[in-house]
C-alpha cells in the first residue's frame, strides 16, 4: 500500500507549484469553514516546530482521540485528487495513527498512516500525500471530516501537524478554451451590476465620488446599509436605537443613483419600524421626490442575533412573515408598480425558530428561519417579488486565498438550493420568484487584508459571473465605502501588500493612521470597472468550457452581436498561456485587452492597462499574467 506515497516528482513540480490552487484545512488555523472538532489533546497555535507559517499542531493522542477537522457544508472534491499534510515525528518518531474521510457525514474506512509513508523520523518534517480515493473519497463526493484518529487503544507520544490541504489534479500554465458564442445564456439586467452604499457615508455626494461611481457605471445601488437598516430613521437621517446623525440621507442617496440611471434598492426598518413607516418611506421616495425606487427589501438579515430586533419575539420568522404581509399590502398601497423582497437564507435548518414545519415535498420537519418564514407567507397568501440572500464565504480570522479562490464553485449549489426551497414551499409560485444576492464579499465581518488584495478582486469578478450564470437575478457587492480595519494581516498565508482590510472598493480614510488616503481605489474598483466593461444591461452571459480550472473564462454576446471575453488567472506566481476558441464569432485585427493584476496593484499603477493583440479568425492567443483579470473585445 505504501505506493500511494509515491509519485513521479515532476508530476508533483507540475501539479503542486501554485499555492492558489490548493486550498488549506489547517494552516495556522482551520482554513474558510473548516472547524476544529478534535477530541485529544492538541494545541493549534503551538510556535515549535513550525514548518511554514506561525504555527503548528501539538498532538498528543489518547487512546480513541482524533484530531478532527469539520466543514459542516462540505468540500465537494470534484477536480481534487490528494490530501496532503506535513508530519513531524517529535522527538520520538513514527507515530502510529489512522486517518479516515468522512462524507456528508458518514465514515468512510480507516486507513493506517503506514500504508502512505513507511517512516516519520524523529525530530524533522516528511511531507505525506495521500490519495482522495485511498480514503474512500471518491469524485463529486462532499467531503465533511478528516481525522487524524488513534484506535489501537494506546497512548501516542507528542507530535506535530502542519499545511494540510487538499491537492488539486489539473494545474497547468497552459489553456485551451471554446466559446460558443451561439450557446444561451443569461441576459444582464441593471440589478445585476450592484453596489452597496450607506447612509453613514458622508462622501457619497461629493464630486470626488460621483467622478468614481461614473469609471464604473453600476447599474443598481442599495441603501441605506446592511444592519443600519434595521436602526434606522430615515424621517431624520439617523439612528433609531443610539441617537447617532449620518451623512447620506434618502435625497442624497436619489441624487447619486438617478446621476447613474441606477435602479435603487432601499432595506425598511423592520427592526425598530412600522410597516406604516415603511409605505411612508415610499410615499416619499416615489410620489414626492419622483425617485423611481422599484426594489424594496423588509429589513436585513433578521434571522441574526446581531441584528437590531424590539419585537417581542426577536429574530423570529413567524413575526417576521406578519409584518411583511402588513408592509407589503401598505407600501404597494401607495405604489403599486414596486418590487418588494423578503430575507432569507439558503438552508432549511440555520436559524432554529420556536415552530416547525414540514416541507410539502420531502415530508421532513424544519425549523430554520428560511421554511418557517416561507410556510408562513403561503399560509398568509403572500408571494414576495423577491428572495434576499447574502453569503461571506469565510469566517474572520480563518481566511485562506485558495479556499476563498474556490469557493465561487459553491454558487452552483447556492442558487439551485435556494430555488428548491422556494418551489417546496411556495408551490409553482417559487419557480418564478427572482433571488437577489444582495451581499456578497471575502469574510463574514471583521476583515483582514484579504479583503483589500487583489486576490478579493479575483474572487469579486468570478463570484459574480458564477452566481449570474447559476441563476441569480441580482447581484451587489458589500461594499463602496467601509472603513479600515487591521484584523487579520498574517504575512506569511495570506498574499497582499496592504496590513489592513476595508470591505469598501475604495478607502473611506479612516480611522486616522489606518489604511489609504479618502477615495483610494482598492483592487476590487478595478474589478468592478472591468465587470462593467464586459457586461452591460441586455448582454447575454454564456459559461465558457476550459481544460486549466485555475484560469476562469466567460463571454458575453452583445445586443448588436458583437462579442467579449472575461479572463480571470487565479494563479499566484503562474503566468497561463491561453489558446480561445470562437465559435459563432471571428476575432479579425485588433483585439482590445484590458487588464487589471497583481504588477499594477504592487506598483499603485493608476488603473487598468490597455493593450492589443492580433486576433486570427476563430482563435485567440494571449498569455494572461498571475492574478489578473481580463477583458477582451472585439
Amino acid at each position: 500500500m505504501r505506493w500511494y506515497g509515491i509519485l513521479l516528482a515532476s508530476l508533483w513540480a507540475g501539479a503542486y507549484a501554485d499555492d492558489f490552487a490548493h486550498p488549506a484545512i489547517y494552516r495556522d488555523y482551520p482554513a474558510g469553514r473548516w472547524e476544529d472538532w478534535s477530541w485529544a489533546n492538541r494545541n493549534l497555535q503551538n510556535t515549535s516546530p513550525v514548518r511554514s507559517g506561525q504555527y503548528s499542531i501539538r498532538v498528543e493522542l489518547y487512546p480513541w482521540s482524533s484530531i478532527w477537522f469539520k466543514n459542516p457544508g462540505g468540500f465537494v472534491v470534484d477536480g481534487f485528487s490528494h490530501l496532503e499534510f506535513w508530519v513531524h515525528g517529535g522527538s520520538v518518531g513514527n507515530p502510529r495513527f489512522h486517518l479516515r474521510a468522512e462524507v456528508d457525514g458518514v465514515d468512510r474506512p480507516l486507513a493506517p498512516i503506514t500504508n502512505f509513508v513507511s517512516n516519520i523520523p524523529a525530530n524533522q518534517w516528511t511531507r505525506v500525500q495521500v490519495p482522495l480515493s485511498a480514503l474512500g473519497v471518491n469524485p463529486g463526493d462532499r467531503l465533511t471530516g478528516i481525522h487524524f484518529r488513534e484506535f489501537s487503544g494506546q497512548s501516542v507520544a507528542p507530535f506535530y501537524l502542519d499545511d494540510i490541504r487538499l491537492i488539486r489534479a489539473n494545474v497547468r500554465s497552459n489553456a485551451t478554451v471554446t466559446a460558443n458564442f451561439n450557446s444561451t445564456g443569461r441576459t444582464i439586467t441593471k440589478p445585476m451590476l450592484g453596489i452597496n452604499v450607506a447612509c453613514w457615508d458622508w462622501f457619497l455626494n461629493t464630486p470626488e465620488r460621483r467622478n468614481l461611481l461614473m469609471q464604473v457605471q453600476f447599474g443598481l445601488m442599495r441603501y441605506p446599509g446592511g444592519s443600519i437598516s434595521n436602526e434606522y430613521d430615515w424621517r431624520t437621517n439617523s439612528n433609531r436605537r443610539t441617537g447617532g446623525g449620518y451623512g447620506t440621507n434618502t435625497d442624497g442617496f436619489l441624487s447619486v443613483a438617478n446621476l447613474l440611471n441606477a435602479e435603487k434598492i432601499i432595506c425598511v426598518n423592520y427592526g425598530s419600524g412600522t410597516p406604516q413607516e415603511a409605505a411612508d418611506w415610499v410615499q416619499y421616495a416615489n410620489i414626492q421626490r419622483n425617485g423611481g425606487v422599484r426594489y424594496w427589501t423588509i429589513g436585513n438579515e433578521n434571522y441574526g442575533s446581531w441584528e437590531h430586533d424590539t419585537h417581542p419575539n426577536r429574530h423570529d420568522a413567524h413575526t417576521y412573515a406578519y409584518f411583511a404581509r402588513d408592509a407589503i399590502q401598505l407600501m404597494k398601497a401607495v405604489d403599486p408598480t414596486i418590487q418588494v423582497g423578503v430575507v432569507g437564507v439558503f438552508s432549511e435548518t440555520e436559524y432554529p425558530q420556536r415552530f416547525s414545519v414540514v416541507n410539502p415535498r420531502t415530508g421532513q420537519t424544519q425549523n430554520g428561519w428560511t421554511p418557517v418564514l416561507l410556510n408562513r407567507l403561503s399560509s398568509l397568501g403572500v408571494v414576495p417579488n423577491f428572495f434576499d440572500i447574502h453569503h461571506y464565504p469565510q469566517l474572520p480570522g480563518r481566511e485562506d486565498d485558495a479556499f476563498l479562490l474556490d469557493d465561487t464553485r459553491s454558487w452552483d449549489e447556492i442558487i439551485p438550493r435556494t430555488r428548491q426551497i422556494l418551489r417546496d414551499y411556495l408551490g409553482a409560485a417559487g419557480d418564478g420568484i427572482p433571488i437577489f444576492l444582495t451581499e456578497n464579499n471575502s469574510v463574514a465581518y471583521n476583515p483582514g487584508k484579504q479583503t483589500t488584495s487583489i486576490v478579493n478582486a479575483l474572487y469579486m469578478a468570478d463570484s459574480w459571473a458564477r452566481a449570474i450564470l447559476a441563476g441569480a437575478d441580482a447581484f451587489v457587492w458589500w461594499d463602496l465605502h467601509n472603513s479600515a480595519e487591521a484584523n487579520n494581516n498574517n504575512s506569511t498565508l495570506l498574499y497582499g501588500w496592504r496590513n489592513w482590510g476595508d470591505y469598501g472598493i475604495v478607502s473611506a480614510g479612516y480611522p486616522s493612521g489606518v489604511g489609504d488616503p479618502l477615495n483610494t481605489p482598492y483592487p476590487t474598483f478595478f474589478a468592478a470597472q472591468l465587470i462593467t466593461r464586459f457586461a452591460r444591461p441586455g448582454d447575454t452571459l454564456i459559461a465558457v468550457n476550459g481544460n486549466n480550472p485555475m484560469l476562469a473564462v466567460y463571454a458575453v454576446r452583445t445586443q448588436n452581436g458583437k462579442g467579449r471575453l472575461l479572463v480571470i488567472n487565479k494563479m499566484r506566481s503562474t503566468p497561463i498561456t491561453a489558446e480561445i476558441r470562437l465559435q459563432g464569432q471571428r476575432a479579425n485585427g485588433t483585439v482590445y485587452w484590458r487588464y487589471y493584476s497583481a504588477a499594477q496593484d504592487t506598483v499603485r499603477s493608476k488603473g487598468i492597462v490597455t493593450r492589443t493583440l492580433r486576433g486570427s479568425g476563430d482563435r485567440i492567443r494571449n498569455t494572461f499574467p498571475p492574478m489578473s483579470v481580463s477583458v477582451l473585445e472585439w
